[in-house]
């Protein structure tokens, strides 16, 4: 299975962990700014516990938005409905886990 975090470097995508704000009831885990391209983590979404836990969550957020860069650059065709785009971002990431 291919690292999600050598997966970001070979795409040119920067991966940052930062504090992405309070967003209420809801949990912003990541984010994908095509302006980077940058995948910005949010440190308040991160779980405690050990480094393996924290890294398996990591790659999960990576993977995730890495699907969106791919949407971004033509590589798979960007869904129009949002629930399903998010589904198929999903069912990427899921497809990276060890």
């Amino acid at each position: 299975m291919p690292d999600p975090r050598a997966l970001a470097d070979a795409y040119g995508v920067r991966v940052e962990v930062a504090d992405l704000g309070d967003w209420g009831a809801a949990t912003l885990v990541a984010e994908y700014d095509p302006d980077g391209p940058v995948i910005r983590i949010n440190e308040r979404a991160l779980p405690a516990g050990s480094s393996c836990i924290v890294r398996d969550a990591l790659d999960r957020a990576i993977a995730h938005e890495l699907y969106h860069h791919r949407e971004a650059i033509g590589e798979v065709l960007r869904i129009a409905n949002r629930t399903a785009r998010e589904a198929a971002a999903d069912a990427f990431a899921e497809s990276l886990a060890p």
